[in-house]
């Protein structure tokens, strides 16, 4: 690695400007110490002070040095300050609900909320080594819709997953769906979750996931094969609807939910850590034939 790509050459300049200082300085006592020296020791000599400076100037470099690395290691813990992430597709994933909002609750008391949340960190494990992942929520606290949908934009997403289950007080409803944006009346509008009325106003940023749609039906199509391929599940489809949090996203964006919580035997599945890994891999793979695919055809 050139030592460019770690240290900034402001910080090198600084280097060399204090190695440059505190040469003069030991220039400066080896002087001091020549002229004593050759003088008459009319009084007992007074202590040296090159040592003095020797220790001062080792001491400055030691936190001079150390300031440097521990500002060098915190760049490696941040990735996007990298040289080598630079152009790595944004992936902002969703965990619905959240602290006073558990969502769907199950027979057996499992929330929606902590589903959405275990869902959302095994599929950054899964995608973390090659995609910049970030989470609208890593704890069990409360977001309002807006702000979902405002963290996706802020850190300019290429790609937007909202996680959440089904829930319905018909204990036989089960499987899984995906939605994309759109103003059909879906079923993510006839049975639950955060949607449009069809009558509202459009805002400005109700079409800007419109420019969008295309992909995002490609995306909810492209996770829903690997779903299928990985878990055959209950399938539920692939439905457009107007979901709240999807309406301001300015990327590809789609809605998952990922089987009835309030169904007794998907509830137990839903709570098996073995059986969210296999449902991360299998929408992980769905996300990387994404990106394939933009490669592609961008």
């Amino acid at each position: 690695m050139k030592s460019g790509n770690f240290l900034p050459t402001q910080e090198i300049d600084s280097f060399r400007k204090c190695l440059s200082k505190l040469w003069k300085i030991e220039q400066k006592s080896a002087s001091v110490k020549g002229n004593s020296a050759r003088g008459p020791a009319r009084k007992a000599a007074r202590p040296s002070i090159g040592p003095m400076m020797s220790h001062k100037k080792y001491a400055l470099l030691f936190i001079f040095v150390m300031s440097v690395s521990f500002t060098g290691m915190a760049r490696a813990q941040d990735p996007s300050s990298l040289p080598g992430l630079v152009g790595r597709k944004v992936i902002v994933l969703d965990p619905g609900h959240g602290g006073h909002d558990h969502g769907a609750v199950g027979p057996s008391g499992l929330a929606e909320k902590t589903v959405a949340l275990n869902l959302a960190m095994k599929i950054k494990e899964t995608l973390g080594k090659d995609y910049t992942v970030h989470l609208t929520r890593n704890g069990d606290y409360w977001l309002n819709i807006e702000n979902r949908t405002a963290m996706a934009n802020h850190h300019r997403a290429d790609l937007f997953l909202s996680l959440h289950t089904g829930g319905s007080s018909h204990h036989q409803a089960r499987g899984m769906a995906l939605y994309y944006f759109g103003l059909g009346q879906g079923l993510a509008s006839q049975e639950r979750g955060p949607v449009a009325e069809t009558g509202e106003r459009l805002l400005s940023w109700d079409h800007v996931q419109g420019i969008h749609a295309t992909k995002s039906k490609l995306l909810a199509n492209l996770v829903h094969g690997h779903l299928l391929a990985r878990l055959n599940p209950m399938d539920r489809g692939i439905h457009e609807a107007p979901c709240l949090v999807l309406r301001g996203a300015d990327m590809p964006a789609i809605l998952m939910e990922a089987g009835y919580v309030s169904h007794p035997e998907e509830e137990k599945e839903l709570n098996d850590p073995e059986i969210i890994a296999a449902v991360a891999e299998a929408i992980g793979q769905g996300i990387r034939a994404f990106f394939r695919n933009q490669s592609l055809h961008p």
